[in-house]
């Protein structure tokens, strides 16, 4: 169903339309223009927006068919959180949500590549999975990013996971003290460190990163890898790009559907990765411009203003999955 609004306030004063799974509104778009979930693009095609023309999406089974056209609803597809928290559950080990993957705090700083766990000075810090350490020590010379010194005291870690084809690398920085070596083997939850200000941090905290590769290139949001806190919880990925494939970076708004007369509470806004002079990694088969993980399964409408128009979608989170929203604007 595609609707026009006209822009007369601001995103979060727009009207709420009755909540409905799949419903999107959106401009009419190219009649040239053929929308396809990347599970049904035939191996000829050469579509305009294709993530991943190899990706299947992964469907749970449901008494009620779960929508599967990630243009005009939304998919459901396997996610992969394969990593334990870097911080002990009696400490902080909650993401902090206010500098996110990919965020520049609105232009002040270069894009985010990792997250942020804030803790006290000298805070444990645990390697998230098995794996052998490949980098204990200060980052001068500049090795994992553009700037010595900017990651201050670091262990980089390099696990073989199962079901992943290629090695996975998971960075800790800004530590006060480190407590392993080049080549040691780490089993989970070892600690690795203590959380401290070194190099360019702020404030005690640590800087935690996932990449596909070693270069700083090759980060990816670890909210995606990252095991949730609590059960039955899920996680959303979006890309908004225009009928040529530009992607849109515009803050994306995710609201909870529950409660009284399927009321709306606001989740997040989320900023929109940032493509500056160091951009940050995205998912091969999602290519994202937004994402967030560890919500609780249920309803949700994703909305956002461009152009002069409004645009949402209704779809729904399930436990330990991903569930892929695609929008194409004019």
């Amino acid at each position: 169903m595609r609707v026009f609004f006209l822009f007369l306030t601001l995103l979060m004063t727009a009207c709420v339309p009755t909540p409905t799974v799949g419903i999107s509104v959106q401009a009419e778009s190219s009649p040239t223009q053929e929308r396809v979930a990347p599970s049904q693009i035939p191996p000829t095609a050469t579509p305009t927006l294709t993530p991943n023309p190899t990706a299947t999406s992964t469907i749970i089974p449901t008494e009620t068919p779960i929508p599967c056209d990630a243009y005009e609803s939304f998919c459901v597809e396997d996610g992969h959180f394969l990593l334990a928290r870097p911080i002990d559950a009696e400490k902080n080990n909650k993401i902090e949500i206010a500098y996110r993957y990919g965020s520049t705090l609105n232009g002040k700083r270069d894009p985010h590549h990792g997250v942020e766990f804030i803790n006290e000075f000298g805070t444990p810090i645990l390697a998230v999975a098995e794996g052998r350490v490949i980098y204990a020590d200060k980052d001068k010379p500049a090795i994992y990013t553009p700037w010595e010194r900017f990651y201050g005291n670091l262990v980089v870690i390099e696990h073989n996971l199962s079901g992943l084809d290629a090695p996975l690398y998971t960075l800790y920085a800004h530590l006060s003290t480190i407590n392993v070596e080049k080549g040691e083997i780490v089993q989970k939850g070892q600690p690795v460190g203590n959380v401290g200000m070194s190099g360019g941090a702020v404030g005690s905290h640590l800087h935690f990163e996932v990449r596909m590769g070693e270069s700083y290139t090759e980060t990816r949001n670890p909210e995606l890898w990252l095991m949730p806190l609590e059960e039955n919880h899920g996680a959303i990925v979006v890309q908004i790009a225009d009928e040529r494939g530009k992607l849109i970076r515009v803050p994306l708004i995710v609201e909870k559907v529950g409660g009284a007369e399927d009321a709306l509470k606001r989740v997040a806004s989320l900023e929109a990765y940032a493509p500056e002079k160091y951009p940050v990694g995205v998912e091969d088969k999602w290519q994202e411009t937004h994402a967030i993980a560890g919500i609780p399964s249920g309803k949700y409408r994703l909305s956002f203003s461009f152009a002069g128009q409004y645009w949402e979608r209704f779809i729904e989170v399930y436990t330990n999955k991903v569930s892929v929203v695609y929008f194409v604007v004019e």
